[in-house]
């Protein structure tokens, strides 16, 4: 009945669907500022500055291998943007473009997302995410060849400048049968401009409040017919945005126990003054607060005495039996203090240059040269999650203990307050990134020509952070603090005494925290640096070509071969590898490898002037296993304005070589509930690899239909359906603890606290299970000198499964945040469109832009089946730009632009504030754009 149930509701929601897109056919405002359809993409509007050189050069369609097939043949659904649609959204980067791809949820990285992890926080980069099934199922190439994923994923934002984009081409419907693993869901390829001419100058200032942004862009394009090379480079540089600065984000988030400042102490005994009598403060008596509540080992944990002041920003939760003081917990809020983004600054060089040695035949090469500094404001010190078989003991001869007695420490080091002026703790990260490509092509004969290159692409991330070296902090808190104290791994040094000299005492009591030495720094925040590395070389080799012709009609056919080598490495400095660290590690030094064979093929035939079937297949060897992922589709223009395609596949993705691994991988952290006690404490989470782990496959399947109704407009619709089958998906730490909460994935302090949670990924029994229907269209027209188009993109998502290895429920409309969602299933609105007009005069241009999400279900930290408590409202902002162009042949063009116009906060989301897949905290930006052509 529930099957049933669920099917019915399906069907309902699928007639609805249905009719919403065939509705939004009927209005004729299609595309969006970007056209899906299987038609040849329009080319970039005519430059009077830019000339295109004479030499004709061949195409192949982002998806084949095959040269010459053109696009509208093809049966796969592709997203083309071209430049002037970048231009069009003022964008600061090519990562924000993906807001504008209704198709694109759930991107990874440069934001802060602590309820699902949401990538690197720390330095500038962006993934991609069609479909929503995860970074790691979207191919991002450049020029049509492979980048290294340096974060995981591709950083979107390391590829090139945008002033070299010629055009963006995004598969959406699965491309594992020709480009291999990770293109489960779809590709996205960058091509760049290889045939400008002259000098091309852009600068862009983009004014949000409490972090502006600019970029400054250059071209160079240089050459002839035989020899051409066209260099581009790009600065950016981005301002910090912290949680702090924004209504949004700027809430009392709470966190108790080893996450909070002011923290607990665990008496060992009943406290007392130095005379002997009862330790009473602020009016209140701690020595018979212990002889009443104490337990039966003789120990009692109380709360900072300082805890719930305005000064701490704290707040003291009183236990039931509390009598008002002491007894409970006290609660403290990193939340301001953290960042929504970290600050940037980032150089990125391109060149692309190509020679023609001999008729026919060409050398290419392309570099990418990518750098960055970035820096991460956090809470100025992490919590102490890591202490050993018991907490830090402050004695009872440090002067600055107020008990008189040992006492334990339970909390972080630094809370809101700061330490003697430090408010933050910053994490500095440098990226460097180089990518080369050297290649050759030509004819071998009038049917056949040849393709081969060599491929390196290296990513290298260099992270300086710091935490609390326990040793040190220990050793401060018994007098040997200081950078100058003479202490060592084995104890004090010649003349080295507690408190005197070079050597200082700590305290952890919140009374004390504008009022310490700030040398005493060196014991709190130490030092800690890591270097990852991802690099890849790749040789492939393609030949295509017309193998017959059957009844005079060509049977084309592309054959090929890769070679590809992975290479992950990671070091760590002591205090990562060495377990004293009181938040992040232990890692340890890794160098993991991996080689990949693969054959493919591809064919193409056209039986009918209007009919075209293609078939594609690739096999990749990966040593521990291989798969063969095939494709079929076909595409049937009926009449020339109506055309209809259908494609199939068996896709498939293999585990990170990362994954594939036994070693810790990450260390992340969340809010997870102890069953034992309720607790909702921010815990670390250990990510280990899974040697275990088998490749995730998809059959994937698409019909759609293209319609040219009247001149100048066409209507797209597509069907699309992706089923996982031993998806891989990776823990959720909650449900994890509630699985086995005193099992061995579960580590706990010497009091029974939870510290960290073990989590690993794995081959769900199933997997996700999506289908949607995606609307396009466009409508373009003059009236008199005023030209116009009218544009939608329509996503709509049918069907989300989510598979959390116990039980499969429906994720459409939801957050999927419950307590035992994957970590890899993504916030799913039901809709998702991007919909604009533009109108041009002479040298004026206005765009105006629409986009909007639809609402979801605020599921955070429930259980599967529970009633819903809250939503995250729709997001619905306009953007507008206007351009103008002037000077001698137009070679000068003056731009101003809003992003979300009216001003609009996104909506409220349950614990982050904000849901970073569906909207953004930046509130209006305004930009200026000026650019010169030579």
């Amino acid at each position: 009945m529930e099957g049933s149930a669920m099917t019915n509701a399906r069907s309902h929601r699928l007639c609805a669907s249905i009719s919403l897109a065939t509705a939004s056919l009927a209005l004729l405002h299609a595309g969006t500022a970007f056209a899906q359809t299987t038609s040849a993409p329009e080319a970039a509007p005519s430059d009077t500055m830019q000339a295109a050189p004479p030499a004709e050069q061949e195409i192949i369609v982002t998806g084949s291998f095959l040269r010459n097939v053109r696009q509208e043949d093809r049966a796969s659904p592709i997203l083309s943007v071209s430049a002037a649609d970048i231009a069009r959204t003022g964008v600061n980067a090519l990562a924000d473009i993906t807001r504008y791809i209704p198709q694109n949820v759930g991107s990874a990285g440069g934001i802060q997302d602590l309820a699902k992890g949401g990538g690197a926080d720390s330095r500038d980069t962006r993934s991609a995410n069609l479909r929503g099934l995860g970074a790691g199922a979207t191919l991002v190439l450049l020029n049509g060849r492979r980048v290294v994923p340096t974060d995981g994923f591709v950083n979107l934002n390391s590829l090139t400048p945008e002033i070299a984009i010629a055009r963006l081409e995004t598969v959406l419907d699965g491309a594992s049968s020709t480009y291999g693993a990770d293109a489960v869901a779809g590709v996205l390829n960058v091509i760049t401009d290889t045939r400008f001419e002259g000098v091309k100058l852009t600068g862009q200032y983009t004014h949000i409040e409490d972090t502006p942004a600019f970029n400054v862009q250059g071209m160079v394009g240089l050459g002839d017919d035989r020899i051409r090379s066209v260099t581009s480079f790009a600065y950016r540089n981005i301002e910090r945005l912290q949680n702090g600065d924004r209504d949004v984000t700027n809430f009392f988030n709470p966190s108790s126990g080893s996450g909070a400042n002011p923290g607990a102490f665990v008496l060992y005994a009943r406290p007392r003054t130095a005379s002997g009598g009862d330790v009473v403060i602020n009016g209140n008596n701690y020595s018979t607060l212990y002889d009443r509540f104490k337990n039966a080992a003789g120990t009692l944990t109380v709360v900072d005495p300082d805890c719930g002041s305005a000064a701490t920003q704290s707040r003291y939760v009183p236990a039931a039996n509390s009598p008002g003081f002491g007894l409970g917990a006290c609660q403290f809020s990193f939340q301001a203090q953290n960042p929504i983004r970290p600050a940037s600054q980032s150089v990125l060089v391109h060149n692309d240059t190509r020679f023609k040695f001999a008729p026919g035949h060409a050398l290419y090469v392309e570099f990418g040269l990518y750098h960055q500094d970035a820096q991460r404001y956090g809470v100025p010190s992490f919590a102490q999650n890591r202490n050993g078989p018991t907490p830090p003991i402050v004695p009872g001869s440090n002067p600055l203990n107020p008990f008189g007695v040992d006492v334990g420490f339970i909390g972080r080091a630094i809370g809101s307050q700061g330490f003697a002026g430090t408010r933050y703790k910053v994490q500095r990260d440098q990226v460097d990134q180089r990518h080369l490509v050297v290649g050759a092509e030509g004819a071998i004969s009038s049917r056949w020509n040849y393709a081969a290159s060599f491929t390196w692409s290296r990513g290298e991330v260099n992270s300086v952070d710091k935490d609390t070296d326990m040793r040190l902090f220990q050793a401060a808190l018994n007098g040997f603090g200081g950078p100058n104290c003479n202490i060592r791994f084995n104890g004090a040094g010649s003349g080295a005494v507690p408190g005197s000299g070079n050597c200082l005492y700590l305290s952890p009591f919140a009374k004390d925290n504008l009022t310490q030495d700030p040398s005493l720094l060196y014991n709190i925040q130490t030092e800690e640096t890591s270097t990852n590395i991802r690099e890849y070389l790749i040789g492939e080799a393609v030949l295509n070509g017309t193998l017959v012709e059957i009844a005079g009609r060509p049977l084309d056919i592309a054959v090929g071969t890769q070679f590809r080598k992975d290479r992950q490495v990671g070091r760590y400095s002591d205090l990562f590898q060495n377990g004293f660290g009181a938040f992040n590690g232990p890692f340890r030094d890794t160098d993991l490898k991996r080689e990949v064979k693969s054959v493919f093929a591809e064919a193409n035939f056209k039986p009918l002037d209007t009919l075209t079937l293609n078939a594609a297949a690739r096999y990749e060897d990966y040593g521990n296993f291989n798969t063969v992922a095939p494709k079929l589709s076909a595409n049937w223009r009926i009449i020339p304005e109506i055309a209809i395609r259908a494609s199939a596949s068996k896709a498939f993705q293999a585990p990170a070589i990362a994954n594939s691994s036994n070693a810790l991988i990450g260390t992340n952290v969340a809010n997870i509930i102890d069953p034992r006690d309720g607790s909702l404490v921010f815990r670390s989470v250990l990510q280990y690899g899974n040697p275990s782990l088998q490749p995730q496959k998809a059959d994937v399947f698409n019909i759609g239909t293209t319609l040219l109704p009247v001149r100048g407009a066409s209507l797209s619709v597509d069907y699309w359906h992706y089923r996982y089958r031993s998806q891989i998906q990776l823990q959720n730490g909650q449900a994890v603890i509630n699985a086995d909460p005193n099992g061995p994935n579960v580590i706990r302090d010497a009091a029974g606290v939870a510290q960290s949670v073990i989590v690993t990924s794995y081959n769900a029994p199933s997997g996700t299970a999506t289908s949607g229907i995606d609307v396009a269209g466009r409508y373009e027209g003059t009236i008199g000198p005023v030209g116009f188009t009218f544009r939608d993109n329509l996503s709509i998502l049918v069907k989300y499964d989510v598979d959390t290895g116990t039980l499969v429920y429906d994720g459409v409309g939801k957050r999927n945040n419950y307590q035992t969602s994957p970590l890899t299933a993504a916030a799913a609105p039901r809709y998702r469109n991007v919909a604009g007009v533009d109108v041009s005069l002479a040298d004026h241009a206005l765009s105006i832009d629409w986009r909007y999400v639809s609402s979801v279900r605020d599921d955070y930290q429930q259980v599967v089946g529970a009633p819903e408590v809250a939503r995250i409202g729709a997001w619905s902002v306009f953007d507008a730009q206007y351009n103008f162009r002037f000077g001698p042949d137009r070679r000068f063009e003056l731009g101003v632009g809003v992003t979300n116009l009216f001003d609009k906060a996104p909506p409220h989301a349950i614990y982050t504030g904000y849901l970073s897949s569906v909207a953004d905290p930046y509130g209006r930006q305004t930009y200026i754009r000026a650019s010169a052509r030579f």
